[in-house]
């Protein structure tokens, strides 16, 4: 009997697991690129694996038609499934960076993501990126010297620039969204 119900709650905890895989990698979904001239092209892209979406793109214009490989610079962006990514190049600690991001948020300053692999912790983590009219640049990057990368992002809004270069309270990094946020909002206002 004790076999038994550890075969059922593994049975059931696998089964959980497997219907949260919504996309099978390598398979075809409908979806769409934009082409560096802003055309929406509709087909059909594979969903590849995490280290690939950000680096390429496999589309079709029919799903038994002949495959069309981008990289950056290929195209503006696509979306697969149920996730849109838009080619970004940013300022990264070190170097440029140029990849496919997630879009999370299309704003005054618009925020993306990707994830990596750090072999050393052996886990995926997720990289924000932020980018305004006058480029992108990665959250890690502000670990260097936040209040100034900050208040150079903000710089639109004086008065937010001003506490984040003053170090106010809830204007450091730990508050790096919530900063955003407001300058989302009030840039929505000056509009």
């Amino acid at each position: 009997m004790k076999n038994f119900l550890i075969i059922l709650a593994s049975f059931i905890y696998i089964s959980g697991q497997a219907q949260d895989q919504k996309y099978r990698l390598f398979d075809f979904y409908e979806g769409y690129i934009i082409t560096n001239d802003g055309v929406k092209e509709r087909g059909f892209i594979q969903y590849l694996d995490e280290s690939d979406r950000y680096e390429k793109v496999v589309f079709k214009k029919e799903l038994k038609g002949k495959k069309q490989k981008f990289k950056f610079g290929g195209i503006q962006g696509y979306k697969v499934a149920d996730t849109e990514y838009k080619a970004v190049e940013f300022a990264d600690v070190m170097f440029k960076g140029r990849k496919f991001l997630i879009v999370d948020e299309i704003n005054c300053i618009s925020t993306y993501h990707f994830r990596q692999y750090n072999s050393d912790d052996r886990a995926w983590e997720a990289i924000t990126v932020f980018e305004n009219d006058e480029g992108a640049i990665s959250y890690q990057k502000f670990g260097l010297s936040f209040a100034k990368t900050m208040a150079e992002l903000v710089k639109a809004d004086p008065g937010l620039a001003e506490k984040v270069l003053n170090k106010e309270k809830n204007y450091r990094l730990l508050q790096m969204y919530d900063i955003v946020d407001e300058y989302n909002a009030n840039c929505k206002e000056r509009s």
